[in-house]
């Protein structure tokens, strides 16, 4: 029997953080198989460091498949629905959705992974893989093993990093595109949209869940890349 196909539209986000941008491009295009179908379009917003020059750069030489410069810092979540929705005009073909933030060390083999899990798990409608999420060993109490394969979907959503099924953006699921705010003691008073998102994919009767392996962490903090 053949394999399902399996197309990626990966949106890139970048705001600022111009060495953090270099070094997630630099391990995806390093990392990712010969053999899987992929489309890259970066969102940027309204960075300031030289990161608009650095996209429009790697865009002219072919590393990045498309650029778009939004006027104002649109926060991660109507970024990811603005590249979702321009890379599919341009990437219509497209079966998986995912978001990657410009922090995050990808290792070899996570593509093929990603393909594997939403084989194995039909119902499972969006993919984290940031395994340092699921470190701490409360994390242990949430993992489900169904087909062979291990999500575990704590702490409640699977953060930023993700690959969704087209199916579910087709349907009309998208990120809330309110800012995040604070009580002025950097305590977030207003959910992020990373777990609105996971809420709202549950609620429309799909599984999420961080995958078990170790093929993606973010390196936000220097301490983390290695």
């Amino acid at each position: 029997m053949s394999r399902k196909p399996f197309r990626l539209l990966i949106v890139l986000i970048t705001y600022n953080r111009l060495a953090y941008t270099q070094k997630t491009l630099k391990t995806l295009r390093h990392t990712i198989s010969d053999d899987t179908d992929y489309f890259l379009i970066a969102v940027d917003n309204n960075s300031t460091d030289g990161t608009q020059q650095y996209l429009r750069s790697a865009n002219e030489r072919g590393l990045i498949d498309e650029v778009v410069f939004n006027p104002e810092n649109y926060y991660p979540g109507k970024a990811c629905n603005i590249g979702y929705q321009i890379g599919l005009e341009l990437y219509a073909d497209a079966t998986h959705l995912m978001r990657l933030d410009n922090d995050m060390k990808l290792k070899k083999g996570w593509d093929r992974a990603v393909r594997e899990y939403f084989e194995a798990i039909p119902e499972l409608g969006q993919l984290g893989y940031d395994h340092e999420a699921i470190e701490t060993p409360r994390a242990d109490m949430q993992a489900m093993t169904i087909n062979g394969k291990t999500v575990n979907p704590f702490p409640g959503c699977v953060g930023g990093p993700s690959i969704i099924r087209r199916r579910i953006w087709d349907d009309g699921v998208r990120y809330d595109e309110t800012p995040w705010t604070n009580d002025g003691r950097e305590n977030i008073v207003h959910e992020q949209e990373d777990y609105r998102f996971s809420m709202a994919i549950q609620e429309a009767g799909w599984l999420f869940g961080h995958m078990q392996e170790d093929f993606g962490r973010t390196f936000a903090n220097k301490d983390n890349w290695h």
